[in-house]
């Protein structure tokens, strides 16, 4: 808020603020002189990058001037920002008027030399405010720096002297530090004394006034209040800076020393205010410059005491003190650790030194690659030696041996370490958290398979400690890693080898395949260049080391391993490492390894071998050549120079502007031309890349000088490749895609790397070019005799695979299975056991052995499909309402109901109480594996790393095609498995018992854990333990899993027949097969122009890069590249060198820290040569970001980086007030635990809310890019992201970003924790990479304190970020339609307050339309939105328009009353006639079952009784009333099953839960148990009976029966003699458990009355062990013996509290017998489950033959089909078929009315329609849900039939009927009443009906015989003709269409076709065939198929069927 009130002193200062970065100080002079006289305008500017600070102080010369400003010109917009003015808290000093207020020269005239309107300046430090003049505005803008392309301000006409700045500059004197004191705000004095022209430190310097302590005293108070303010820090730093550098502490000290004499009150006060200024200036010393200013303030210190001590103790003093001398307390100790650090690093450096000057112990070359036993069982360090970066090297061989050994314990100390410390904590801990290396325990080696490359090996780990990895996305088990396996804890047995094969659907199991590698005496020789072939070659040759010492056993598949593992890739170090062992000689090593800076040409360019060498430079010139045309035609001096031969090594050069490069890069391009080792550096965005694809336009246009061959070299090579190497794919797809742009047709490129997934440079790769060759045959002899042998050597192989490992895929498969029990060879006893198991829960002839092992291993289905919230419905409405009171969901409710089975209000909320917290982990672990499972697959981290290092050769590939497609596996899975995953996921239905009892999808995903789980793990039971085993029922279910795993493992040795000679022999054949292949690469790339490869392709193909004999090298991204795999990858051919990269970006990344730390490892060689002056170039102008990203990164990473013009003017970001910002925040960040990675979600929510907003500004997804330090925040955003924003932006790893670039980078760095930890956030090289990737805008989130305190870069980072007012903790969004309206954001939710991208308020625009826009402010046009408003157009009718604006007008839509023509009135619309409408109205309808109901007008008539909804309310034999209505009812002739519930008791005891009427088994938990096991059925079955031996004994008797069997003893009904605890006796009888109560410990329970004879003395009594209580023996006996009334079959129960009594053995007599009684009953009702299997099969069969009855019941039979495959109970099975049995008579009755209409076309269709309806109705009533059916059902249903097969009947009849002229009145009279009772009569079909309808049919056939039949004869006349034919059998009478009956004599087949003679119809047929529309007639004798047909199977073929075909041609 602006005060326009006038300050209390005069002032005529304004300060403006939210200036435009681009404002000049001449704009702001044209603004307001408007208003009136301006006396100076200040635009405040960073002294280093010369970037204006956003604000300005404009002096007016009249303070009326100054409020008319701040009235009328706030919020006015300059450069699209409203301009904020507030009164200056400084009073503006007296100029002249005219002239800027510092400079005191006049505001328009031009810059004194050196003076840079808009750029940085030469120096200095953060905060320095210059105020330059303006500029003329004809001058166009520039930054002021020198370098092509730029404006220099010393270009212009008029010649300006330089001037001595220095000189200028006066001393600061008393009156302007007074003035700065009393008038200036804290931060303003910081600004003023920050400014180097303040003249502050010629003061300090003593070139001014002399310090004296008045001076001294001001400086004092001036610093003093300085203090106060924070800021800005870079301004603040420059003046602390003085103060150390001139030592005026000192000064201060003497100062103060003399305070001593101050003994007054007044004097004592003024020293205590000179004592706080001093202990201020103190403290910030110590916070900003600790190490600089620690001596003199402690100096200060001793004086303050001493002086506060002198002035009698001053309390304010002292606290400040205090505080003071515990931060230099701090720092002293903090310098003592950095001193002590110093110290040791010295000393570690001196030792380094010592080090490098030692000679080692032994020769490199003698030290094999592979780690031996004793590499990584020593303790104490090899001998290895830094890499020198500060001087050459003493030879090739110092040189080689440092790079080898410090490559070799690269890979092998991380392994040495983690197998020490495992050796150590031991190799059981397998929680321990191992810091090297990853350990994986119980490993074992499964089975051999092989492939082209030799043969592999099967491995199975265990993943119990592994439960949080994400195995998708893990870095675990990369392809190339190397494993570690050992049997005895690294002892004496390791192992080696490498993960070939890698899929995470395998990880998630434990299995992986791996390639054992073994280290030959010479493997790794090379061949020498002298030489072409040779068997060193061949050893070479062979990929993966696949390749044992024949002396060396293979690995011992029965031993359990520990497998470690290490991050290296291994392959790059092995080959490499062999290269160095290799090398004898090194190309170039003048340079390389003696570090000499005398630059030479290279040799194929020096003038003593080739003269004069001119290249043709118009490859890069033509571009300028074309420029020239154009300037020619306007007259334009031609700049270019025509000529294209340029003298390389001359010194007459083109220049940058002809070469189309500026000046840095053109130095780039000669120096890589022209120095045979050249070094290139380019800074971000400076076109390095673009430099090098110049190099080679020019090397491939003049490739006739490189590839000659040098004459003073004997049999040169003719044809030598230019060789790139790259670090990444990333980089080398780039880099040829480039080169493809340029590239002639001819020129050959070849690529060696990666699968390419770029377009453009897969054509170049050579798997695709060797796959075309193939293809096409192209070669040379020699190469297609290569191919051959290459063909003949996989026959062999192939031959010999089945010596590996016979039966792979069943091997295979049988890691995701569980094996069938028929497979696995298991002890008899064990199958014995699962035998009669299986047989107690299935019928004889049933049994099934693997779904027991199923059970057995706890995979068996135990719950039903149940939706719990549709059981609330069974609830009492007021039940249901108080449990929902007591916020219980419908959910809880309905499963409580469901498992209880009682509607009472107590017991539910109890249960639900007692079970929701089990309930909700269990949905909550349901939730977190469904996303895991719905998780979308994507590219993650671990497949960039693994596409890196795998080449197209590294693919996994068979010798021979695969036995076995997918489906076909999963066939063989079934096959050989009782379960699989696929199981599980698509099967609904487990078999158990012959019923079907169905998974939920929770169950279902909970096997399937189960399942991975188990299969993942990998213990097994020794021989011992197996033996041990005597039932393997009792065994726990982990220990059942390992029994089961050690059948599967026995059964996977019997195919394990590979021997030790035969897996030689394998690899010898794929040795010789990798060679042959190596050969036909050979032809490839000698043949080729350039030839490209990564770094890992070219340590693979050393051997073939070697002999391509390439002269010339490049290598980009050569920083990152360590050195000594540069070194290995140039041929010894190499004469030219080019390196291009940037060491101060991504640097080498080392395995061990301590070697890149310590011994200089990450110095990449080009880094290392540039420490040594080898001459080089940096390119200085970058092209990429805008200056305010660019000074993020200068001067402090690149000090003379300068902006091309071109990034001067990128456009200004939307929506966000500035480019850059950093959001500071405290949100700790999140620990991951695998990958030890972090995710911050804080910063995940905040970054997608930010993009989101970025896009609604109308920003493609493309041009955003998420950057993140970690890869566990990777994850997060992708889990977090929505859909929308994935489908675009991308989001990237930092390190996997580099040299790329986007217009918005939002970078997320994580880190913020209490432990001040930042990780690598504080390397520089990645801060660079990170700061240095958007053009137009960054946003970093993170918590910058934390960062600031922890990293110097950081903290100067910081402090530009402070004074370009750039970091905080919201980021300020600024609209772009109201530019004044600023939205801070702190937070995600903070984007809620723009939740259009705009600002909060409406958006208010006129649209075309002429409406405002409703919507809030947005940033996108209106040209896409769509105007909601109503349109309120005048139509014709009068009324307006209520469409939406958008949307065309159409007819009238106003709803007005109308009179419709049925008479009622109806609102319609008002375009709508009346006639058309349907009238609304409701009228009382009269249906012809007699009922009324309420329908719409325009439906009157049209009703029939199906729509009937009268309640049914009929009493069914239940007594229950029918809660069904007319139409469901089927008229009230059938009728719903009953809804009541049943409630009776079971045999069970339980009360049943079903309908009505229909008591199936019982579904509860079974409750029989016994003192051995508990019934594991389901309560409706007939129990198991226990097959243990009876426990039940005494000393005196003992029963030899089984537990369910009857007892051979009587009841002892002796004393026991057993003691009690309490030490009385026992008061039980012998051989029963004793009771637990005594007779004198617990007198008065054990004497209270309940049988009566309780108290007396010496009774004995006997304890019920379900529910103990006791009882006397006598009377509990005699309790037991009675019988139930009625001899009621129940279970006795206890007579106090009715509990069942299950376990007394004294009774066990009764029990059994009664539970042999209920197993009867329960066998009853359950059925006979083989009988039901019977039953089904049956069913299924009667399925497939009747494929006609689908064609009018598809739905219905489908449903039956279902319920059958769901294996119900017999019971059920029952209701089942009944349902398909009255399906088939509607089907019958549908067929007899098909044939009725087709057969006479006189059939009255209303009756049909009626059978129709009825059809229907029961249709439905059919397929209700039953359980059983009642007598009622069955009864009304047959009566129902046959009251439809009369209706059939009487339609017949009745047509006839109508077609006699003169009926006679009886017969109307009783067709009549047959219409009557059969079609309108609305009750069942009864006894009475059907009498009547019987007579009625009798009389009309007696009174009218022709109405009988079609013919109009009797029956009697129907015989008499049929034996005057005198047919031999049925079937000769036949129908033509119409219906005419006519004869066929001889074999009744039709052999002609004739006319029928009543209706001229072709009748008969041909060839045996009857006519397709004739049909066989039933009329005369009752034949359904033709005499001639009776025994063909064609003759089954329905008529309609067999008419069909005809019409499709079959016939």
């Amino acid at each position: 808020m602006n005060n326009t009130t006038l300050p209390s002193y005069q002032i005529a200062s304004l300060h403006v603020s939210n200036l435009h970065y681009d404002v000049t100080e001449a704009m702001l002079y044209d603004k307001f002189s408007q208003v009136g006289p301006v006396l100076s305008i200040h635009v405040c500017r960073d002294m280093n990058t010369g970037r204006s600070l956003c604000y300005a102080y404009v002096n007016f010369k009249q303070s009326a001037d100054a409020k008319r400003a701040l009235d009328t010109m706030n919020l006015v917009p300059i450069k699209g920002r409203p301009i904020r003015i507030t009164w200056s808290k400084r009073e503006p000093h007296v100029r002249k008027p005219g002239f800027v207020h510092a400079e005191g020269r006049d505001p328009r005239a031009p810059a004194p030399r050196g003076r840079v309107p808009r750029g940085r300046g030469r120096g200095g430090t953060r905060g320095n405010l210059r105020r330059p003049a303006y500029r003329a505005p004809c001058v166009s803008r520039g930054r002021g720096r020198q370098g092509n392309g730029h404006d220099n301000f010393n270009n212009r006409n008029e010649e300006v002297q330089p001037h001595n700045r220095v000189d200028q500059i006066r001393p600061m004197g008393y009156k302007r530090l007074e003035d700065l004191e009393q008038n200036e705000s804290p931060q303003d004095i910081i600004i003023t004394l920050g400014n180097h022209r303040s003249g502050l430190e010629l003061l300090l310097k003593g070139d001014g006034e002399k310090l004296d302590d008045g001076m001294v005293q001001m400086l004092l108070k001036v610093f003093g209040k300085m203090l106060e303010a924070d800021g800005p820090a870079q301004s603040l730093s420059h003046i602390l800076r003085l103060i150390t550098k001139y030592d005026f502490g000192t000064r201060i000290t003497k100062f103060l020393y003399g305070l001593l004499i101050e003994q007054s009150d007044t004097g004592r006060e003024k020293a205590s205010v000179h004592l706080k200024n001093a202990l201020k200036v103190a403290k910030a010393l110590l916070a900003v410059m600790p190490s600089e200013s620690e001596k003199t303030v402690s100096m200060m210190m001793c004086i303050l005491k001493t002086v506060n001590n002198g002035l009698g103790g001053i309390l304010a003093v002292q606290a400040m003190y205090d505080d003071v001398n515990e931060i230099l307390a701090g720092v002293g100790e903090e310098l003592k650790k950095k001193r002590q650090k110093r110290k040791q690093r010295k000393a570690r450096l001196d030792a380094m030194d010592e080090i490098s000057q030692l000679e080692p112990p032994d020769d490199f070359r003698q030290i094999p690659v592979f780690p031996q036993l004793q590499d990584i069982q020593v303790d104490s360090q090899p001998f290895i030696r830094p890499n020198l970066i500060s001087g050459a090297y003493r030879g090739i061989d110092h040189y080689l041996d440092v790079q080898y050994r410090l490559l070799r314990e690269d890979f092998i100390r991380p392994l040495r370490d983690g197998i020490n410390e495992i050796r150590e904590f031991g190799d059981s801990d397998a929680k321990h958290r191992f810091d090297n290396v990853k350990v994986y325990h119980d490993v074992r080696v499964l089975f051999p398979k092989a492939d082209d490359k030799g043969v592999l090996h099967r491995i199975q780990f265990s993943t119990e400690n592994f439960g949080n990895i994400r195995w998708q996305n893990t870095k675990r088990l990369l392809f190339g890693n190397l494993l570690c396996f050992s049997s005895d804890n690294f002892e004496r047995e390791v192992l080696f080898a490498v993960v070939a094969d890698r899929k995470p659907e395998d990880l998630e199991m434990g299995n992986l395949t791996v390639s054992f590698v073994y280290d030959n005496a010479g493997e790794e020789n090379l061949v020498s260049d002298d030489e072409s072939d040779g068997d060193a070659e061949a050893a070479e040759a062979i990929p993966r080391g696949r390749r044992p010492a024949a002396a060396r056993s293979l690995i011992d598949m029965r031993k359990v391993y520990t497998m470690v593992e290490t991050d290296a890739y291994f392959e790059a170090y092995r080959h490499v490492l062999a290269g160095l062992r290799d090398t004898v000689s090194l190309p170039l090593e003048r340079y390389i390894v003696s570090c000499e800076t005398d630059m030479h040409a290279p040799a194929y360019l020096r003038p003593r071998t080739r003269g004069r060498v001119e290249y043709d430079f118009s490859s890069i010139t033509g571009q300028s050549n074309t420029l020239n045309k154009l300037f020619n035609k306007i007259h334009v001096i031609n700049v270019f120079s025509s000529e294209t031969k340029v003298d390389v090594l001359g010194h007459q050069w083109p220049s940058s502007d002809e070469l189309g490069l500026n000046q840095s890069q053109a130095e780039g391009l000669k120096l890589a031309l022209t120095h045979e080792l050249a070094i290139l550096q380019g800074p971000p965005g400076t076109g390095k890349t673009h430099v090098g694809l110049e190099i080679m336009k020019i090397l491939l246009k003049n490739r006739a000088i490189w590839s000659q061959p040098r004459a003073d070299v004997p049999n040169a090579p003719s044809s030598c490749p230019i060789l790139v190497v790259c670090y990444t794919n990333h980089a080398l797809d780039q880099f040829l895609e480039g080169i493809a742009k340029f590239s002639s047709k001819e020129s050959v490129i070849v690529r060696v790397g990666g699968r390419c997934k770029n377009e453009v440079t897969k054509q170049f790769s050579l798997y695709e070019i060797r796959q075309e060759r193939r293809k096409n045959q192209y070669g040379a002899h020699g190469t297609r005799a290569t191919r051959q042998a290459i063909r003949d050597l996989k026959d062999e192989m192939r031959s010999r695979q089945d010596d590996i490992s016979v039966n792979v895929n069943e091997l295979e498969a049988s890691l995701h299975i569980i094996q069938k029990l028929a497979n696995l060879n298991i002890p008899i006893q064990f199958r014995r056991q699962f035998h009669d198991a299986s047989a107690c829960t299935h019928a004889p002839g049933n049994i099934d052995l693997d779904h027991e092992l199923l059970s057995w291993l706890g995979l068996k289905a135990k719950t039903r499909e149940v939706v719990y919230h549709e059981e609330i419905g069974n609830l009492q409405p007021y039940t249901l309402m108080l449990l929902r009171s007591f916020q219980h969901t419908d959910e809880e409710i309905g499963r409580a109901f469901y498992e209880k089975g009682e509607d009472n209000l107590h017991i539910l909320h109890a249960h639900i109480l007692a079970h929701k917290e089990e309930w909700m982990k269990y949905n909550n672990e349901t939730r977190v594996e469904e996303l895991v499972e719905e998780e979308e697959d994507m590219k993650e981290e671990a497949d960039m790393v693994q596409q890196q290092r795998m080449l197209d050769s590294d693919e996994f590939r068979r010798i021979a095609p695969a036995k076995n497609t997918e489906d076909e596996m999963k066939q063989l899975m079934e096959k050989m498995g009782a379960m699989t995953f696929d199981d599980i996921h698509h099967k609904d239905v487990l078999q158990e018992n012959g019923d079907g009892w169905q998974q939920t999808s929770k169950d279902k995903k909970k096997s399937k854990r189960m399942l991975r789980k188990q299969l993942s793990k990998t213990s097994i039971m020794t021989d011992e333990e197996e033996h041990s085993v005597y039932n393997i029922y009792e065994l726990p279910i982990e220990e059942r899993w390992r029994l089961y795993r050690t059948w599967v493992n026995r059964w996977r040795e019997q195919f394990l027949v590979a021997s030790d000679s035969q897996i030689i022999e394998y690899n010898r054949l794929a040795a010789q097969l990798a060679q042959l292949r190596r050969l036909e690469d050979a032809e490839i790339l000698q043949g080729a122009d350039v030839v490209a490869v990564t770094t890992t392709g070219a340590a693979k193909y050393r051997d073939l890069i070697y002999k391509l004999k390439s002269k010339i090298v490049v290598v980009e991204e050569a920083a990152e590249v360590l050195e000594a795999h540069i070194v290995t990858a140039m041929p010894k051919s190499t004469e030219h060198l080019i390196l291009i990269g940037d060491h101060q970006q991504l640097k080498p990344s080392p395995t061990v820290y301590a070697l890149a730390k310590q011994f200089n490892m990450d110095t990449s060689l080009f880094e290392r040569l540039m420490k040594v002056h080898i001459p080089h170039v940096t390119l200085n102008i970058q092209h990429r970001m805008r200056p305010e990203i660019a000074d993020l990164i200068r001067p402090r990473i690149y000090k003379d980086l300068q902006d091309h013009e071109s990034v001067l003017y990128r456009d200004e970001i939307t929506g966000v007030a500035k480019p850059v910002f950093f959001i500071s925040h405290d949100v700790h960040e999140d620990n991951l635990r695998d990958g030890r990675t972090k995710q911050n979600l804080h910063e995940v929510d905040f970054l997608i809310a930010l993009c989101d907003y970025l896009l609604k500004q109308g920003y493609e997804p493309e041009q955003i890019t998420i950057l993140v330090m970690y890869t566990g925040q990777l994850f997060a955003f992708r889990n977090a992201m929505p859909q929308k924003l994935r489908r675009g932006v991308r989001v990237t790893a930092v390190d996997n970003f580099q040299g790329e670039e986007n217009d918005i980078i939002l970078l997320s760095l994580v880190r913020s924790n209490d432990k001040a930890s930042i990780g690598f956030l504080a390397t520089e090289n990645r801060i660079c990479v990170a700061l240095s990737r958007a053009r137009l805008a960054l946003y970093c989130i993170g918590n910058m304190d934390l960062l600031s305190t922890k990293s110097s870069m950081w903290h100067q980072i910081l402090g530009h970020l402070e004074n370009a007012d750039s970091v905080g903790e919201s980021l300020t969004l600024q609209c772009k339609n109201h530019p004044d309206r600023l939205t801070p954001v702190k937070t995600a939710l903070d984007f809620k307050n723009v939740p259009e991208g705009g600002c909060g308020q409406q958006c208010q625009m006129r649209l075309e339309c002429g409406h405002v826009c409703r919507r809030l402010c947005h940033p996108d046009d209106h040209s896409k939105n769509k105007c909601t408003k109503p349109c309120e157009k005048l139509l014709e009718c009068g009324h307006r328009c209520s469409r939406p604006c958008y949307a065309a007008c159409t007819a009238c839509v106003k709803m007005v009353t109308k009179l419709l023509r049925c008479g009622h009135e109806q609102k319609v619309r008002c375009s709508e006639s009346p006639v058309d409408v349907s009238c609304q109205a409701k009228v009382e309808e009269h249906l012809p079952c007699g009922h009324s109901i309420k329908v719409e007008c325009a439906k009157s008539g049209k009703v029939d009784q199906t729509n009937c909804t009268e309640k049914c309310n009929s009493l069914l034999e239940c007594d229950h009333a029918c809660r069904g209505n007319c139409a469901k009812c089927c008229l009230g002739r059938l009728h719903m099953p009953c809804a009541q519930r049943c409630s009776r008791t079971l045999i069970c005891g339980h009360e049943c839960t079903s309908k009505c009427a229909s008591c199936p088994p019982c579904e509860g938990e079974c409750q029989t148990q016994c003192v051995h096991s508990k019934c594991d059925n389901k309560c409706g079955q007939p129990c198991t009976p226990c097959k243990e031996k009876c426990i039940w004994k005494c000393k005196h008797k003992k029963c030899k029966m089984l537990c369910s069997e009857p007892c051979n003893r009587e009841p002892c009904n002796e004393p026991c003699e057993q003691i009690l605890k309490c030490g009385h006796l026992c008061i039980g009888l012998c051989g029963e458990p004793c009771p637990n109560l005594c007779r004198i410990c617990d007198e008065e329970k054990v004497t209270e009355i309940f049988f009566g004879d309780e108290d007396e003395p010496g009774a004995r009594f006997v304890q019920l062990m379900d529910c103990k209580h006791i009882f006397t023996y006598e009377n509990l006996d005699q309790w037991m013996n009675q019988k139930e009334d009625g001899n009621a079959i129940k279970m006795k129960e206890c007579p106090r509290c009715k509990t069942t009594v299950w376990k007394s053995t004294r009774y066990g007599n009764i029990i059994n017998k009664l539970l042999d009684s209920v197993n009867k009953v329960k066998e009853k009702q359950w059925g006979d489950a083989m009988l039901a299997n019977e039953s089904r099969g049956q069913l299924r069969d009667e399925f497939r033959k009747d494929q006609i009855m689908k064609k009018y019941h598809a739905l219905e039979l489908k449903g039956i089909l279902e319920k059958l495959e769901a294996r119900p109970s017999p019971g059920k099975l029952v209701a089942i078929e009944k349902a398909f049995r009255r399906l088939q008579s509607l089907y019958n009755l549908e067929q007899a009315r098909d044939k009725l209409k087709a057969g006479d076309e006189t059939i009255p269709r209303k009756y049909l329609s009626a059978f129709d309806n009825d059809i229907k109705m029961m249709t439905k009533w059919v397929m209700l849900e039953r359980s059983q059916t009642s007598e009622q059902e069955d009864e009304n249903f047959q009566n129902e039939i046959s009251r439809l097969k009369h209706v059939l009947e009487y339609i017949k009849l009745f047509a006839r009927w109508t077609q006699q002229s003169d009926p006679d009145l009886e017969v109307t009279g009783h067709i009549q009443i047959l219409r009557q009772k059969l079609l309108e009569t609305f009750r069942p079909y009864n006894a009475a009906i059907k009498a009547t309808v019987a007579k009625s049919f009798k009389r009309i056939y007696e009174k009218a015989p022709g109405l009988m039949s079609t013919l109009g004869i009797s029956e009697a006349e129907k015989k008499m003709i049929c034996n005057a034919m005198g047919f031999a059998a049925k079937g000769h009478w036949f129908e033509c269409p119409k219906g005419h009956v006519y004869a066929i004599g001889d074999c009744g087949g039709a052999t002609t076709t004739a006319k029928c003679p009543e209706c001229g119809s072709r009748i008969g047929g041909e060839r045996h065939q009857l006519d397709p529309y004739n049909r066989v007639s039933e009329v005369m004798d009752g034949a359904r198929r033709s005499a001639y047909d009776e025994d063909m199977d064609r003759n089954h073929i329905p008529q309609e069927m067999l008419r069909d075909l005809h019409q499709e041609g079959f016939f």
